[in-house]
This record gives structure tokens, C-alpha cells and sequence, in this order.
């Protein structure tokens, strides 16, 4: 298996046919709910289009891939690494996994694919992210592949008429690298 290919999924290059799903999945307010901390404001189709675009570049260090089955080649998602800072080897994952495919795995699968891309192809040493506390699934997803929770931010995220905590977390390579060995 290579770098970008698991059991049940593979990492790809963004193609344009890919956009339909991905701007559909980011407009759907029940993934957008999750997947944003700021006010959830609608935004034109080909904004969010090229907003992928943009993540998918693959230009430097900040890496971004659409996940698909390796069976059929079905868009499930699209996972990031971006905001890397050479000097300190640091980047932040991001990760939208398309509603009719959540609760199977694939998440889990991605994140794992994309943790031995940053460690081992990048040379990342810290990836980090955020998550709304309220988001209970995603951050089992993270801690069952190696993130550990940080810090929380109280009360930052206002949803709803409610607010939550952001839930920061992070990994280390050498943490990676003892998971997996």
C-alpha cells in the first residue's frame, strides 16, 4: 500500500468533477454546523469551490486530497494539512466527510492516512486542530487516532442561541511514530 492508499479508501488529487459533491456537502447546514466556529453565513457555490481548490494546491507543505473508496472511486470527503510553518514544522488538519458516508469509518481511516502523510512525507513534527466541543463524534475520531485534547477554549463558539467550548488538540510525530510501530 502506498502512502495514500488504506484498506478502504485512497487519497487523490482534487478534480474539478469532485467539486459537485464537496460544495453540496459544504452548503448542507447540518455539515456546516460542525465544521465552522464563526457564524454560519451561506456562501456562493463557486466561492466554496474555489475555496477547495485553494486547499487542494498541494503547493509546499500545506497538502490537501479528496477521499475516495478504492472500490468504486466514490468522493467521500476531502481531508487538509495546511497553515505548516517550516521553521516549526506545524500544520493544521481539516476534514469533511460527506453526510451519506459518515458513521462508517472513513474518517477515521483518513485522518490516519493523513497523520503518516504529514509525519512521514512532510516532516511535519506537530499537527494540530480545533473542533466545537459539541462536535462529540469527531473528537472521539481524533483521540482513537492519536490526538490528545490540549486546551479548551470556554464558552468560544456561539451556536444556536448556546455557547460551547473549542476543543483544541494535537499530535506529536514521536507519538505518531510510537502509535504505529
Amino acid at each position: 500500500m502506498s502512502v495514500l492508499t488504506g484498506d478502504r479508501i485512497r487519497l487523490r488529487e482534487l478534480r474539478e468533477d469532485d467539486l459537485t459533491d464537496l460544495v453540496a456537502w459544504w452548503q448542507d447546514p447540518d455539515v456546516l454546523v460542525a465544521q465552522t466556529s464563526g457564524p454560519m453565513h451561506p456562501r456562493p457555490a463557486d466561492a466554496i469551490a474555489e475555496q477547495y481548490r485553494l486547499w487542494s494546491r498541494n503547493a509546499g507543505t500545506d497538502a490537501g486530497f479528496v477521499l475516495v473508496s478504492r472500490d468504486e472511486g466514490t468522493v467521500l470527503g476531502h481531508v487538509a494539512l495546511f497553515g505548516a510553518n517550516a521553521h516549526n514544522r506545524a500544520a493544521t488538519f481539516a476534514i469533511i466527510v460527506g453526510p451519506p458516508h459518515q458513521g462508517k469509518g472513513y474518517g477515521t481511516e483518513a485522518t490516519r492516512l493523513m497523520l503518516g502523510y504529514g509525519f512521514g512525507e512532510l516532516g511535519l513534527h506537530r499537527i494540530q486542530l480545533t473542533v466545537a466541543g459539541f462536535n462529540e463524534r469527531a473528537i472521539h475520531t481524533y483521540g482513537k487516532t492519536g490526538f490528545v485534547e490540549e486546551g479548551r477554549d470556554r464558552e468560544a463558539v456561539f451556536r444556536a442561541g448556546e455557547w460551547h467550548d473549542q476543543v483544541r488538540m494535537g499530535i506529536l510525530s514521536r507519538e505518531w511514530r510510537a502509535a504505529v510501530a
